[in-house]
């Protein structure tokens, strides 16, 4: 199944949302990182990843199983999102709306305990693979290490 960029966009935010859940807001800094524990770390890496992608072809079938089109469910999202943003619905179309809210959220609680278990299965702490995730944001050094465990992996 393909997914258009723009609901990518829209789906990775809404999973971000919950991921946010165990992200910590530390200030940025230089972290040490082992070749085994960032080993671990890319592991886990993609298992989220995998997750991710299950949870958007979730999401993608549950919108169009309740009516929607993708691009008009992502307009009210959108508008649901931001106050500037109005989104001109119907009551019913509305209702609908608020119905496959409900389930994604109820669907997000399980993607977000898929991805912790992702996470520590590889057997890093939520709290360490936040903190390095973090370090990667601003880190090359350590981004570059990353992609070229990644990259042997696959």
């Amino acid at each position: 199944m393909k997914f258009s960029g723009k609901l990518k966009a829209t789906l990775m935010c809404f999973l971000m949302v919950g991921t946010a859940a165990f992200a910590q807001t530390a200030e940025q800094k230089k972290v040490d990182v082992s070749d085994d524990e960032l080993g671990k770390i890319a592991a886990a890496f993609q298992g989220v990843q995998e997750v991710n992608v299950k949870a958007q072809q979730e999401m993608v079938k549950t919108v169009e199983e309740n009516g929607f089109e993708i691009d008009r469910f992502n307009e009210l999202y959108q508008a649901s999102q931001s106050p500037e943003k109005e989104a001109d619905a119907s009551t019913d179309e509305k209702e609908k709306f608020g119905v496959v809210m409900n389930k994604m959220q109820e669907m997000q609680s399980g993607f977000q305990k898929q991805m912790e278990d992702a996470i520590t299965n590889e057997g890093i702490s939520l709290d360490r693979y936040q903190e390095v995730a973090m370090a990667l944001q601003t880190d090359t050094e350590l981004q570059q290490r990353l992609q070229a465990l990644l990259a042997q992996q696959q």
